[in-house]
């Protein structure tokens, strides 16, 4: 289903010398004591959520030849053993993981985000890592969930959808960067320019 993105966040993604900040939420083994970690050099306080910094990231890959995406890997580093420890005592697979998107500058808007939920399909770790293998699909309940790709120079909006907002009496685009400044509605023009070129963000 589309998901709602305020103002603030389509500025912020449009700005060619933006980077995203990546908020990451694992689900608990008990249900109540969820992870929240950000991928950044200090803690992040962001909607009345404290996330630890920690050293995570996930993966850039691009579409198959189908146009699918099928899994996402993400990594935790393991030389504290924090991560491995949970492992050793509880089974995280099937649990939920939440990719937040945010801007450093933008902290203080708690609808200046985009969410993305995957589930943890397998994992693995050794000394120096921990690596979640995630997916779309949570197998337990046969349940597809979309996959947000992050595009750079294409937009992801059907034309003159409700997320692309263009209301003018052109009737076809092409969905690049040129086009939606010619239409005047770069606004919303539904891709990414800060994500590095020839690759994707997938979450």
């Amino acid at each position: 289903m589309p998901r709602d993105i305020d103002l603030t966040f389509r500025q912020e993604k449009s700005k060619q010398e933006n980077a995203p900040l990546f908020l990451y939420t694992l689900e608990a083994y008990d249900g109540i004591n969820d992870l929240h970690l950000a991928g950044f050099d200090q803690d992040i306080t962001y909607d009345g959520v404290l996330y630890s910094k920690f050293p995570i990231t996930h993966e850039f890959i691009s579409e198959n030849n189908q146009g699918q995406i099928d899994q996402v890997k993400v990594r935790l580093g393991n030389v504290s053993r924090l991560i491995e420890l949970y492992l050793e005592q509880y089974d995280f697979r099937g649990k939920r993981v939440i990719i937040r998107m945010v801007w450093l500058d933008q902290l203080a808007d708690p609808d200046a985000h985009m969410d993305d939920v995957f589930y943890i399909d397998n994992y693995s770790a050794d000394q120096k890592n921990v690596e979640f293998t995630l997916t779309g699909k949570f197998d337990v309940l046969g349940v597809d969930l979309p996959a947000r790709r992050y595009a750079r120079n294409y937009c992801s909006w059907k034309f003159k959808s409700a997320e692309c907002g263009y209301v003018g009496g052109e009737t076809a685009c092409n969905k690049t960067k040129q086009r939606c400044k010619q239409l005047e509605n770069y606004l919303r023009y539904g891709a990414f320019p800060s994500v590095p070129s020839r690759r994707i963000y997938v979450m």
